[in-house]
């Protein structure tokens, strides 16, 4: 196990200077202005766009709109305007670690109401403001915001805040290693206690208090277990993915794909153990699986289309003859505060830089026997960099 990774704070620059960028490249496409959309709530989902330009969350929940009383509650707004200025409109205060790091804080039980007048006081409203968050906002906020607004034009910004999201900071970097950390010893404590008699649920609850114990959230977890062969069986649930309380079983094989956040920063990997005694068929799958993402891994290099890596995977997994199809068309996929870009796919637009920080996963099947694999890496000057260590294999 790796000694637990320092971490470098962004500081109040840094997140002028990301919207900086942001607005550099919405004038490129023709826009005024951004409005940035985020939801918080407590989820570990949809925060980004606003936590990345001011380190600011909201933990209210949604809730239905009452009209007279409020609305937009569970969402934070920021509004970047043509010379710069920011103002982000909130549904509670920032406090503590939450500090916002922007130029003004409005506070309002009317977010929306209190949204538009910000646009028409700045003298936008005929004007081109771009929506980071078009799937975050409600359709029903949206119709408010356009009756109040009706001259402004909100063209989609989320291709923009994706591009300028896609590569870290140095700062950005350390908090990612220290969230792949803390989710590779997640993954660990969890696989250490897959023994025969133990079941989804009993292997979870060590993920979660080791989560807690680190102020972690988990986002999602893909636990399976089954056996291959002439009598198959596979062992998977949904919602919530744990729920299974059946105790795995001699001989059967157990993975577990976990993802959380930590400091507002994803972790995410996978890992494959047998339970009790191996074959040597469950073993080719647990390698298998490495392998492909290995060489996946192997083939990046600052420069070179993100399409390589899934090449080199997809050519490995050929090699190997287990079945190309899968549940999941790409090779993996960027990271962040969610799932950045790039998509780790044949056909992506995207260069490898320097500063990505990307996941490589793979999930093999053949014959029942099921393996599953996945690392986080930055991208460095000459290839790449793991910031996951969770042991490998456990055979």
């Amino acid at each position: 196990m790796s000694p637990r990774p320092e971490i470098v704070w962004p500081q109040a620059e840094e997140f002028a200077a990301r919207r900086a960028r942001l607005m550099e490249a919405a004038g490129a496409q023709g826009m005024d202005a951004l409005l940035l959309v985020a939801r918080g709530g407590g989820t570990a989902d949809r925060y980004a766009n606003v936590k990345y330009a001011t380190n600011f969350y909201t933990s209210f929940p949604y809730i239905p709109d009452e009209e007279g009383h409020w609305s937009g509650r569970g969402h934070a707004f920021v509004l970047i305007a043509p010379d710069g200025a920011s103002t982000l409109v909130a549904d509670m205060h920032p406090e503590g670690d939450d500090a916002a790091h922007v130029d003004t804080i409005l506070v309002e039980d009317d977010g929306l109401g209190t949204l538009a007048k910000v646009i028409a006081d700045a003298g936008l409203s005929g004007a081109t403001i771009g929506v980071a968050g078009s799937d975050i906002l409600p359709l029903s906020a949206y119709r408010k915001l356009n009756a109040a607004l009706p001259g402004v034009t909100w063209p989609d910004a989320d291709a923009l805040m994706n591009r300028v999201r896609m590569v870290k900071s140095p700062a950005e970097i350390t908090l990612m290693h220290h969230a792949s950390w803390v989710g590779s010893r997640a993954i660990d404590a969890m696989l250490d206690a897959v023994e025969v008699g133990v079941s989804h649920r009993d292997i979870m609850k060590i993920g979660f208090d080791m989560l807690t114990g680190e102020a972690g959230l988990l986002y999602n977890s893909f636990i399976g277990s089954g056996r291959g062969g002439n009598d198959p069986k596979s062992v998977y649930h949904s919602f919530p993915t744990f729920k299974d309380d059946t105790p795995v079983e001699a001989g059967e094989w157990f993975h577990i794909g976990l993802s959380g956040v930590v400091n507002g920063y994803y972790f995410d990997l996978a890992r494959s153990k047998p339970v009790g005694h191996s074959t040597p068929a469950e073993i080719e799958a647990f390698e298998a699986a490495i392998a492909v993402v290995e060489a996946g891994i192997a083939a990046i290099r600052p420069g070179k289309p993100v399409g390589v890596i899934a090449e080199a995977a997809f050519a490995r997994q050929k090699a190997l003859d287990f079945p190309m199809s899968a549940d999941f068309a790409a090779m993996g996929h960027g990271v962040g505060m969610g799932w950045d870009s790039p998509w780790l796919t044949l056909d992506s637009p995207e260069t490898l830089q320097p500063g990505m920080v990307l996941c490589v996963e793979r999930g093999l099947s053949r014959q029942g026997y099921t393996g599953d694999f996945e690392e986080t890496v930055v991208v460095t000057d000459t290839g790449a960099r793991l910031l996951t260590d969770a042991i490998k294999r456990r055979w």
